[in-house]
């Protein structure tokens, strides 16, 4: 095979990964940053990273969804998403699929946009009305009348058998004396928010045994809280002084313990 042959072809890939963009980095299309003078363009992310696989409306109808498998992720259709959901995967990529980590692209606060606007935009829409609770009619009496009462909404639940992000399987052991030197003085050693420093901070720490905690953190959404940590609160991006591994270990622990407790092994 000739040099030039060989050339062309590697040039051929190249434009591919470009094109699809799957490149480690590389925004999908040219354009102005994002983020440009405080302002960010949620839209403007999604246009860039997001719709060359996931499609302008994002079904994943996209000029690239016949050469990805599995192929993107339709939101239209996912009603099971969640905001934090959305922030780990696009911040650490997701295994086993061309979903690649942007957070080396986007900063916390662009992801958190991101995902904002894809819920608005996309996920929100496709939610179909929640069923009425069983037993409970649409209608009550009130003072005589009837009215209308609210549907209960049904609780979202994320896939829990999700793993970590990139191949990490973290130690549960280790994470656990991590989280109660660092953790546990504010989202307390039963993990129910009430640690010591809870009292002095506004907003409160996350309490991880309620409902809504067990039903929306997996590993991976765990694990990119402890990575980023969180605008406008205390939580801090451990990712400036963690390693990868030691973010999996924290973040483990905390599943194991507090969220999915019934969990042994990871992927459980």
């Amino acid at each position: 095979m000739s040099t030039r042959t060989i050339h062309s072809e590697h040039l051929a890939a190249a434009v591919l990964v470009l094109a699809l963009g799957l490149s480690s980095g590389a925004p999908a299309l040219a354009g102005e940053r994002p983020l440009k003078g405080g302002e960010i363009k949620p839209e403007v992310i999604y246009h860039n990273y997001c719709s060359v696989c996931h499609g302008d409306r994002g079904d994943g109808n996209s000029r690239a969804k016949n050469s990805l498998v599995p192929p993107p992720r339709d939101f239209t259709k996912a009603t099971n998403l969640t905001r934090d959901y959305i922030m780990g995967i696009v911040a650490e990529g997701k295994p086993g699929t061309a979903m690649v980590s942007w957070k080396s692209q986007l900063t916390p606060k662009e992801i958190e946009a991101l995902a904002d606007y894809m819920m608005a935009t996309f996920v929100n829409k496709a939610t179909p009305p929640a069923p009425a609770a069983a037993g409970i009619s649409g209608t009550q009496a009130h003072g005589g009348r009837e009215r209308d009462v609210p549907a209960a909404a049904a609780p979202v639940r994320v896939d829990m058998s999700l793993p970590l992000p990139s191949g990490l399987v973290g130690d549960a052991g280790k994470g656990e004396k991590f989280y109660m030197d660092n953790c546990a003085t504010c989202h307390g050693r039963k993990g129910d928010g009430k640690g010591p420093r809870a009292y002095f901070i506004n907003p409160k720490p996350r309490n991880f045994l309620d409902e809504a905690s067990r039903n929306l953190f997996n590993r991976p959404a765990l694990y990119a809280a402890v990575s980023m940590g969180k605008v406008g609160t205390e939580m801090p991006a451990w990712k400036f002084v963690l390693t990868e591994q030691e973010m999996a270990n924290v973040a483990e622990f905390v599943f194991r313990r507090y969220i999915n407790p019934g969990s042994a092994k990871a992927g459980k």
